[in-house]
């Protein structure tokens, strides 16, 4: 029997986007006979994933912890920090930059934005990270019996894990999964930039393979080492979705739903609310008859409500606050229209691909993708149209894609209005494509290979 040892920040049964990658995976490789162990970082008082937790049973999971003077030092610093955080994170007229390298006014995040401040907690971050690795290094170095071993990238915890298990157990095949990219230009302040550019080069050597989440993350690797590289986007299980009441609950508004994370700002679906309002004003559209939910924390919906209220939108808004995955579905499930929203601001580079588009690809609700950025032809906007699950928009496009969201929104009021519910037709045969069970199989094949 094959032997899978898994390493990553996230897992099963955490409550949140980031573990449903590794967590799926390892759902699916068990029913290759193949068995499978997580080391990962425990997490106190974290809501559970009762669906997550149910795809792991027979998954022996080791956890690894901050020590007790590092959660002090933390503490520390959190509260020296916080009084100069504060201000400057709620505060978001400050975040349109010069970007050095296109010349373009652009959005940035807090970590980017205020780069000292972001620093330290970049700093601080990577001790926490080497501090949670130190805590199963023993655990590492004596467990050498695996066929593989997957690391995913959503945090340097499981690229500590990975470069120390690889040199002490060098027949053990290394797999390197890129869930986030580790340099992200966005979020990663300047002044420490070289640290996440080191990691990557070592890991672009020394793993035997590397596992991309996107077209986009993948061209980010040297050409030199693409040979290695298999792109396996994020997906859905259909049993996520047969354990959540179907049934609709009947609304005569049109409901459009978002859920998940705003990224400091950075996901802007302004450009819909402005659709939205323009139809309003011609009175294609009243206003009593839409409404537009958000589940997520509470600072992701001060942005969310910020970007309605410029547009007069903003007592339209019902927040959820943040839900349990299967509750967020269930939500999901109840409303006509989801939004998402991405973003890339280097021309051509591409990769940013929101997790949530996938659930979404189960709600059985057609989607809005909004991507701002430079971005040209997005990963994203290619997913919307060829599996026609709704209408993407891109800033690059702004014309044509403009017109076309205006037109879009006009006819499935029509729809909601006229029937009761909106036009969803996708192509099932593309949306096969991001199904887990299909994603694994994809993923078996490329261990195969790396075995030879």
């Amino acid at each position: 029997m094959e032997k899978v040892l898994l390493v990553c920040n996230y897992f099963a049964p955490d409550n949140t986007i980031a573990a449903i990658r590794l967590s799926k995976f390892a759902k699916y490789l068990m029913e290759y006979g193949i068995k499978v162990d997580c080391i990962t970082e425990k997490k106190e008082n974290y809501p559970e994933d009762k669906l997550l937790k149910d795809d792991v049973h027979g998954v022996h999971t080791v956890y690894a912890s901050n020590s007790k003077i590092f959660l002090k030092f933390e503490q520390i610093f959190n509260k020296f920090i916080t009084p100069f955080k504060k201000k400057r994170f709620s505060d978001l007229s400050n975040r349109n930059k010069i970007n050095p390298k296109t010349g373009c006014i652009e959005f940035y995040p807090y970590e980017t934005a205020y780069p000292v401040l972001g620093s330290m907690e970049y700093l601080v971050g990577q001790i926490k990270q080497l501090d949670l690795y130190n805590s199963v290094k023993k655990y590492l170095k004596k467990t050498g019996d695996y066929d593989y071993l997957i690391t995913s990238y959503g945090d340097s915890f499981s690229y500590f894990a990975g470069r120390y298990y690889h040199r002490c157990h060098k027949k053990t095949v290394w797999i390197l999964d890129i869930r986030d990219a580790i340099y992200r230009y966005k979020f990663t302040p300047s002044y420490v930039s070289l640290i996440p550019k080191s990691y990557e080069r070592y890991a672009w050597k020394n793993a035997n393979g590397i596992i991309g989440v996107s077209k986009g993350i993948c061209r980010r690797i040297p050409a030199k080492n693409r040979k290695k590289v298999c792109c396996i986007t994020n997906g859905y299980d259909w049993a996520d979705r047969k354990e959540i009441d179907k049934e609709k609950t009947e609304r005569k508004k049109m409901i459009f739903t978002f859920t998940g994370s705003m990224y400091g700002g950075l996901m802007d679906l302004s450009v819909f609310f402005c659709a939205i309002a323009e139809l309003l004003k011609k009175e294609v559209i009243i206003q009593d008859t839409i409404e537009f939910h958000f589940a997520g924390t509470s600072s992701a919906y001060e942005i969310f409500q910020s970007q309605a209220a410029k547009y007069g939108l903003s007592n339209c808004c019902i927040n959820h606050g943040k839900l349990l995955r299967q509750d967020a579905m269930r939500l999901q499930g109840n409303s006509d229209i989801l939004l998402s929203a991405s973003y890339d601001y280097e021309t051509n580079k591409g990769g940013v691909i929101t997790g949530k588009i996938f659930e979404y690809m189960t709600s059985g609700c057609p989607v809005i993708s909004i991507i701002t950025g430079d971005i040209k032809n997005s990963e994203l906007a290619d997913i919307v149209r060829k599996t026609n699950i709704g209408i993407a928009y891109e800033a690059s496009h702004h014309k044509r894609d403009y017109q076309q969201l205006l037109q879009y929104l006009e006819d499935q009021y029509k729809e909601k209005i006229q029937n009761g519910k909106v036009r969803y037709e996708p192509d099932k045969e593309e949306l096969r494509k991001y199904d887990y069970q299909e994603l694994t199989k994809k993923l078996k094949r490329f261990m195969d290979k790396l075995r030879k």
